[in-house]
């Protein structure tokens, strides 16, 4: 199947899977929705063995696969913390930000020098950010107070500053370590449940209590599980036959979709000005990708 195809499919599966996580926010805790997720998609993944040898890898890239996951699970949480607290046509625009990260991180880490497009980009995404943030009678400046003080963001730019780490790691063990995509998802599932059940433990919930309001949104959660599979194999499947920052610029249009069927379910406000906003967000990622990533 055509890559365009499959990116597209990826982005429109990861922005269901969005909404419905900010229904199901709406009668779980973030961590509880969580680990229950996690496992949901962890047994969803149990397949992955019989594909392929998840014990072929070195004891040093499996602490790799661990760290870079305990990153990712702990961004994850901080997403679903966001969009507990926050309209989901705000907070997933603020992910879009993530390609931008990634290339400052990367660029700290190596010291490689980018082209002025990396910093027209990052233009693009501070416009976006602004029309995300303006409301009527605003001063010009009140819009930067509203995200870089407001509480509620400081989930989001977590998420985006561990993203954009972990999505640096990604891509040193699929390129220069050549280590199966795969292989990372299924030890990057077990660690996810590994997280977040070591946090529901030492709060000292009881998880039969955390079960027991899973399975009062179970159809709901196993839903979630299969569009979160679904949407990050057809992201591998696009990558074997287009190069990966292409890919990830057209997954990142599922902030569109989220955004505007998200606001329009959940009956959100300035939905016109958010999605002005999260276009020019993901123009800024496909400017970043295409010519930096």
């Amino acid at each position: 199947m055509n890559w365009f195809i499959l990116a597209t499919c990826s982005a429109i599966l990861s922005a269901a899977a969005a909404i419905i996580q900010k229904k199901v926010l709406f009668r779980l805790e973030a961590l509880e929705f969580s680990l229950a997720v996690s496992l949901c998609i962890l047994l969803v993944s149990l397949f992955i063995p019989f594909s392929v040898d998840v014990l072929s890898i070195s004891n040093s890239q499996v602490l790799i696969i661990v760290g870079k996951s305990v990153l990712g699970g702990v961004a994850f949480l901080l997403v679903m913390l966001s969009l507990q607290h926050n309209q989901i046509s705000a907070a997933l625009p603020l992910l879009g930000l993530t390609p931008a990260a990634a290339a400052l991180v990367a660029l700290a880490l190596t010291g490689e020098s980018h082209s002025g497009w990396l910093w027209a980009g990052i233009f693009f995404m501070i416009a976006g950010t602004y029309a995300l943030e303006k409301r009527p009678k605003q001063k010009l400046l009140d819009p930067f107070r509203s995200v870089f003080f407001s509480r509620n963001h400081f989930y989001i730019f977590g998420a985006v500053a561990l993203f954009a780490l972990s999505s640096v790691v990604d891509k040193s063990l699929v390129s220069n370590y050549r280590v199966d995509p795969l292989i990372v998802l299924f030890y990057q599932h077990i660690t996810y449940v590994l997280v977040f059940g070591s946090a529901i433990w030492m709060r000292q919930v009881p998880f039969r209590v955390v079960f027991q309001k899973g399975r009062e949104q179970y159809p709901l959660i196993v839903t979630i599980a299969l569009l979160t599979v679904g949407y990050r194999l057809t992201q591998l499947d696009a990558t074997k036959s287009a190069p990966v920052s292409l890919v990830l610029a057209v997954k990142r249009t599922s902030i569109l979709y989220a955004s505007f069927f998200g606001g329009r379910i959940f009956f959100e406000d300035r939905l016109g000005w958010k999605l002005a906003g999260a276009t020019l967000i993901v123009i800024s990622g496909f400017i970043i990708l295409r010519n930096v990533g």
